[in-house]
């Protein structure tokens, strides 16, 4: 997966699990537009961001940035905006 494509991905997402490393990490848009995250054994981890930049280059797996970890992503559930 490209930089591109996990950014487009997340723009375009209301709710999506990823995968990576073995871990599972939810990715959720509220109403106002704000991105959560949060790892799906440790609800303690969830992290807010208010854009898709600032996710992928702030919340860190093991000390790197996400946008770091593209080779090792998998999408594991997706529902669109438009899907909603």
């Amino acid at each position: 997966m490209t930089k591109r494509e996990l950014v487009n991905k997340i723009e375009m997402a209301l709710d999506m699990v990823i995968a990576v490393g073995g871990r599972m990490f939810r990715i959720v848009r509220d109403e106002e537009d704000w991105l959560t995250i949060t790892e799906r054994q440790h609800k303690e981890s969830e992290k807010h961001y208010s854009d898709t930049n600032q996710l992928i280059s702030r919340f860190r797996i093991d000390g790197k940035p996400l946008r770091d970890c593209l080779e090792a992503i998998t999408i594991v559930k997706y529902t669109a905006l438009l899907d909603a």
